[in-house]
């Protein structure tokens, strides 16, 4: 049974599928998904007792391109059946040649993605299928921290889920930054979707970071660090909370990003409380070269 993580990834890409056009071409420069594809039922039938179930299944209008979509997390001997079969049905229902895509963040999955699907008969007949496998890298993530498509952090996130390092940890709470900057109706389902991808560890260890509590799921992670700050005292006030969580997500996108900011540049940062101010710098963050290019202007208040 697929986990949370998973059924995020899934669902979030089911309600938007104009994302994967951005994420196929991040990893296959040049190839273009086709526009205009909306979710369609996933279930395939061959016959009454016998359907297929890839994760989403894509189409055009009419009998135009389609695409099946796989968000793999490990390697499933049954695919090396599942995915010609489900191939071979949008074939025979459209008429015309299709994609499979496969999304993965493992290296080994994306390889192993790449040959399942290869049978050879007794008298040497050959069935293959080779699919369009997308994996998305450490570097992948940072491209996708791009201030102008936000919406695409979610994909950075998961993308550095299984890592715990600083680098990853920065990754993070980039991604939790530009949610921020969605508007307010895809903005929490934004902040889910990042945070329903995440390991236990990787929440605990943004206990004193960049998020906004007040903009967190209810998952049992956050629940747990979310009563353990109440228990402790630690809340503080709503306002001067957030513009420090806005401060601080400024740095780890620099961060993150390579680009430079010394201890006096942090400190001004960390000291604005001007949230005007600083919703100019979260503008300006992802693609400015320089911190003092950022800091350039009229003095914070």
């Amino acid at each position: 049974m697929e986990g949370a993580e998973h059924e995020t990834v899934v669902a979030m890409l089911r309600a938007h599928p104009e994302h994967l056009g951005p994420l196929v071409a991040l990893r296959h420069p040049g190839l273009r998904v086709p526009t205009g594809l909306v979710p369609d039922d996933s279930v395939l039938r061959a016959v009454d007792s016998e359907a297929v179930r890839p994760d989403a299944v894509f189409v055009a209008p009419g009998t135009g391109p389609w695409v099946v979509l796989e968000v793999q997390r490990a390697r499933d001997p049954d695919k090396a059946w599942r995915w010609p079969l489900a191939v071979s049905l949008l074939l025979d229902q459209r008429r015309v040649v299709g994609d499979l895509v496969v999304l993965t963040t493992q290296r080994d999955v994306a390889a192993w993605a790449q040959v399942v699907v290869r049978h050879r008969g007794p008298l040497g007949s050959v069935l293959s299928l080779s699919p369009l496998v997308v994996q998305l890298t450490p570097e992948i993530a940072r491209r996708l921290l791009d201030s102008a498509r936000p919406e695409l952090a979610f994909y950075a996130a998961w993308a550095v889920k299984g890592d715990e390092s600083p680098e990853a940890r920065a990754v993070v709470e980039t991604s939790l930054a530009l949610a921020r900057m969605l508007p307010p109706t895809l903005r929490e389902a934004q902040l889910r979707a990042i945070l329903n991808t995440l390991s236990d560890a990787m929440v605990a260890s943004l206990k004193e970071s960049t998020v906004n509590l007040e903009d967190l799921p209810e998952s049992p992670a956050v629940r747990a660090w979310r009563l353990e700050l109440e228990a402790r005292g630690e809340a503080r006030g709503e306002a001067r909370g957030e513009a420090r969580g806005e401060a601080k997500a400024i740095i780890a996108v620099l961060a993150a990003r390579g680009v430079p900011i010394s201890d006096a540049q942090s400190a001004q940062v960390l000291a604005c409380q001007d949230h005007a101010r600083l919703a100019g710098w979260l503008r300006q963050v992802a693609t400015v070269p320089s911190a003092e290019e950022l800091l350039a202007g009229p003095e914070v208040s």
